[in-house]
């Protein structure tokens, strides 16, 4: 799946660094969100191959994303 998009989506800045780098370092293209709004957002607008989703979110919460995201 190199070359793959992926987006990662949680609060937390160390965790979002954290997959990014390690993600690119692997050829992977990294998109992140903080929030459940952000990432829908980011959702609507590209296509990803893989989506890494915190379930404590602010706002909307990762279950909540993840039930738009399959619609």
């Amino acid at each position: 799946m190199a070359g793959a998009h992926i987006l990662v989506v949680d609060d937390e800045e160390l965790v979002r660094w954290t997959f990014d780098t390690a993600l690119k370092e692997e050829g992977y293209r990294v998109d992140a969100a903080e929030r459940g709004e952000d990432a829908l957002e980011k959702f609507g607008k590209r296509k990803y191959d893989l989506v890494i989703l915190d379930i404590k979110l602010p706002g909307i919460d990762g279950v909540e994303v993840l039930k738009r995201i399959r619609e």
